[in-house]
């Protein structure tokens, strides 16, 4: 996955993103110890623009600190991670490959970053 690798590159000057994939296993939600905050990607949560997002992104961040993202497989995402999930995000009314929705949300991440710090990268 050579796009996310450089949207998790670019991410590190503003602080640290780790991707990890797991695997499902029984009626565990599959959220790291650390995350303080959940979000599951659907296609039915909310839908926000790019500024938006940042500006929700920083809320959570403020309020909660970690903050943890599940996208689910080919098949959906596991239940028990969806129903344990704190807010409910939709990348777009299409439904993406996780491949894509991968790539789609940590360049969305990076977009926000440089959005809160006001560097030149995203053009509204």
């Amino acid at each position: 996955m050579a796009w996310r690798d450089e949207y998790v590159k670019r991410f590190q000057r503003f602080g640290s993103l780790v991707v990890s994939e797991v695997e499902p296993k029984g009626d565990t939600p599959l959220w790291p110890k650390s995350a303080r905050w959940k979000v599951a990607l659907d296609e039915r949560g909310k839908v926000y623009t790019s500024v938006e997002l940042a500006k929700q992104l920083e809320r959570w961040a403020m309020a909660h600190g970690e903050i943890a993202f599940a996208i689910g497989d080919a098949a959906t995402l596991h239940p028990p991670t969806r129903t344990s999930a704190d807010a409910t995000l939709a990348l777009s009314a299409f439904t993406l490959p996780h491949q894509l929705a991968h790539v789609l949300l940590i360049e969305q991440l990076y977009r926000a970053a440089t959005i809160l710090a006001g560097t030149g990268y995203h053009h509204a």
